[in-house]
């Protein structure tokens, strides 16, 4: 255990609270064991730190996050394709989607 302690402040809706409230004494454990252990979960394995990376970190970094835009404007272009002429608003919001991120895409690989 850390020798040091977290403070969490949570602000949501009170039936969420009472929901999880109930949950937790339903499992017999604790509200700040069960947000501790969340917390030791999903923590990053190491925190991003720009500076420490060499340049070839970062652009294998940059061609990883540009696979995954790639991968979600496939996915919205699919999207985009599937959407009946009815749906001229929704057609045109996909489309301008997949505009908005070929250009990340383009500023991404032109930077690295």
């Amino acid at each position: 255990m850390s020798d040091f302690m977290t403070q969490i402040k949570f602000t949501i809706e009170s039936d969420i609270v009472a929901a999880f409230k109930s949950r937790c004494a339903d499992e017999g454990a604790s509200m700040t064991s069960v947000i501790r252990q969340w917390m030791k979960n999903h923590r990053p394995a190491r925190a991003m730190n720009a500076c420490a990376f060499t340049r070839p970190h970062r652009r294998k970094a940059v061609i990883e996050i540009v696979g995954m835009l790639n991968n979600i404007m496939d996915a919205e272009s699919n999207y985009r394709d599937s959407i009946p002429e009815q749906f001229t608003q929704r057609y045109e919001d996909a489309d301008h989607s997949c505009e908005l991120l070929a250009e990340a895409i383009f500023c991404l690989e032109d930077a690295y």
